[in-house]
């Protein structure tokens, strides 16, 4: 039996947790737990529901599908890494060759342990699209992608926001937002995201990793995750920001990036609070003036550089003033002609339909988007997010 020292030692020279605190690494073996495995002993079989992860301490496993053998996994590798984001079934057999002895976490447990440091979750993605590219030099590619893909996209679907937001201060002041995302493909690279901050603050947030597909689903659920975990410590603009750069950033290796727009209102004072990181200017509708601007301050992707230097600006949202945040994808939508949907047909939905509901006019905004592609399928992501400002009664 492995003692938690020897468990340590042995983590630390795993991709899956290089360059973790030792603390973490600890917390990890103490949850970790020994699977000893005579030579051709299943570990888990094709349809199985994933629950878990598995680290070869010593021996190999054969990962085989259909008759068909896909890889072999040896000392200091893991394999099943899909079950820590996707409870479906295993796409795979797992067979040990020789006798084999393993280190297992289940997906609650390694949960628990990603909270406490983001190199978990670094770790992960890296590990994910390292695995992916080895797939496709596999005889199964094809199947195994299209497997992938689906799941990546129920995931996507279920991080994204399932109902718009009605929320009123116990000051009595109202907002309600409402968004919708589209991906391309499958799965998108477009993410957005609203939520409570305290009794008084709405955070707001959108994004766009370069590209779509399974990396960029991938992007978009660390995204989500590093998000969830800083905001249940400080939510404060520049720590998210600081901490969602940091990890994009380790992955532009990889050629990825992402633009990504942050916003906190706060009901009582009216203060809208923001930091873009190369995203599309978000629009501002006054309805005092019925006037349409943009909030015009912002810097550049997240993964260009490790320090993101971002700035933060304020302005006042009265009541029954409008936000839109969105992505490029409905501005550079085009009809059969090659015409562009354009900025300009955006900003007149918006002032000319002022007086609806956040909802309202976010559908009606893509109802009109449909019209001008013909109900064609969209060749970039569309999101678009409304915010309606608002008092009780």
């Amino acid at each position: 039996m492995l003692s938690i020292n020897q468990k340590t030692n042995f983590l630390k020279e795993t991709n899956l947790f290089k360059g973790c605190s030792d603390d973490g690494l600890e917390k990890v073996a103490s949850i970790a737990q020994e699977v000893n495995l005579k030579d051709d002993e299943d570990i888990f079989i094709e349809g199985d529901d994933g629950d878990a992860v598995y680290l070869i301490v010593n021996g190999q496993v054969k990962i085989h599908s259909m008759g068909k053998q896909i890889a072999i996994r040896k000392n200091n590798e893991f394999y099943g890494e899909m079950a820590i984001i996707d409870d479906g079934p295993r796409s795979a057999t797992a067979t040990s060759i020789g006798d084999s002895i393993l280190l297992k976490i289940s997906r609650d447990e390694f949960y628990v342990v990603m909270q406490s440091d983001i190199k978990f979750i670094r770790n992960l993605l890296r590990g994910l699209v390292s695995r992916l590219r080895d797939d496709i030099n596999t005889v199964v590619e094809a199947t195994r992608m299209k497997q992938d893909l689906l799941r990546a996209h129920e995931l996507q679907v279920n991080i994204l926001p399932s109902d718009d937001l009605h929320y009123i201060s116990p000051n009595g002041a109202k907002i309600d937002v409402s968004g919708v995302c589209y991906p391309a493909e499958s799965v998108g690279g477009d993410y957005y995201d609203y939520f409570r901050l305290s009794d008084h603050e709405i955070g707001i947030v959108i994004g766009d990793v370069m590209g779509h597909g399974f990396h960029s689903g991938l992007m978009v659920f660390t995204t989500k995750s590093c998000l969830q975990t800083q905001i249940m410590s400080s939510y404060d603009i520049h720590d998210v920001m600081s901490v969602l750069n940091n990890m994009v950033y380790s992955f532009v290796q990889s050629g990825m990036f992402m633009t990504f727009c942050y916003l906190i209102v706060d009901l009582d004072t009216h203060i809208v609070s923001f930091c873009n990181a190369g995203h599309n200017y978000p629009y501002h509708y006054r309805s005092k003036n019925k006037q349409l601007g943009s909030l015009e301050l912002g810097t550049y992707p997240m993964g260009i550089s490790e320090e993101l230097g971002c700035e933060i600006d304020e302005v006042t949202c009265d009541d029954n003033d409008i936000l839109v945040l969105y992505t490029d994808g409905i501005t550079e939508a085009l009809d059969c002609k090659g015409e562009e949907f354009g900025v300009e047909r955006l900003e007149s939905l918006i002032v000319d339909n002022a007086s609806m509901s956040a909802s309202e006019l976010r559908e009606h905004i893509i109802n009109e988007l449909n019209k001008h592609c013909e109900d064609k399928v969209y060749k970039d992501d569309v999101t678009l997010v409304v915010a309606k400002m608002g008092k009780e009664g």
